[in-house]
């Protein structure tokens, strides 16, 4: 019996490569304190949590640094680096074809919410999303969990065995578990298969065709 009704998108890494314009404007708050990080690789770990978590977590920053660093990450990103965007191959097809069948569709993303809704007006990904949940500019509502909840409660889906969490780093899989939903890790992100296995996905995905073939096949009430 196929049992999913409900998916929850993560932005960056799943939907979208954004590698680019983040890390440019990363570098810009970390240069304000004289932190040079010469390996481009190194960034990938601040793909995926909260910003402020980033710059005290990885890079030390405390208290009034790390609001000054995010202050100047985020007026250049939303002039510049927001546009600095790639949809990955296969995402507007995979979002038709669940609206098609029936889904409700959120996006449940630690990206400031402003910053998400824009994305998805200028790309045209917008009309498909019943639920757009993002992190507040003061740095709250970015835990995966308390988004994820507001996903549900905003879209009117009820049934969390019939809801999936979707994205690429350790924070949404442990949220989904938190939550009691399903997840599914997708591999072509900025986290590694390593990463998502343990954190305990569910499932894992090489491509958004597979992740429409595990919401719309894969998973059913045997699974667990």
């Amino acid at each position: 019996m196929k049992m999913l009704q409900c998916a929850m998108f993560d932005l960056d890494g799943t939907l979208f490569d954004t590698s680019e314009g983040i890390k440019m404007c990363y570098r810009k708050g970390l240069e304000h304190f004289g932190i040079c990080v010469e390996d481009d690789r190194e960034l990938d770990k601040v793909i995926g949590p909260s910003l402020y978590h980033s710059y005290s977590r990885f890079f030390g920053l405390e208290g009034e640094q790390v609001t000054q660093a995010v202050g100047i990450y985020r007026d250049l990103y939303g002039s510049e680096g927001i546009y600095m965007i790639r949809m990955f191959d296969g995402v507007e097809e995979l979002l038709n074809t669940l609206k098609q069948n029936g889904f409700t569709i959120c996006l449940t993303t630690t990206k400031p919410y402003v910053m998400a809704r824009k994305i998805l007006g200028f790309t045209g990904l917008d009309r498909y999303f019943d639920a757009v949940c993002g992190a507040n500019l003061d740095g709250s509502m970015s835990d995966k969990l308390d988004l994820i909840n507001e996903s549900l409660k905003q879209s009117g889906f009820t049934d969390r065995n019939r809801a999936c969490m979707i994205g690429d780093r350790l924070y949404d899989i442990e949220g989904a578990k938190k939550a009691g939903v399903w997840s599914i890790g997708v591999t072509y992100g900025f986290g590694t298969r390593e990463e998502l296995e343990e954190a305990g996905a569910d499932f894992l995905a090489d491509s958004p065709a597979e992740i429409g073939r595990l919401l719309l096949e894969g998973i059913t009430d045997q699974s667990r």
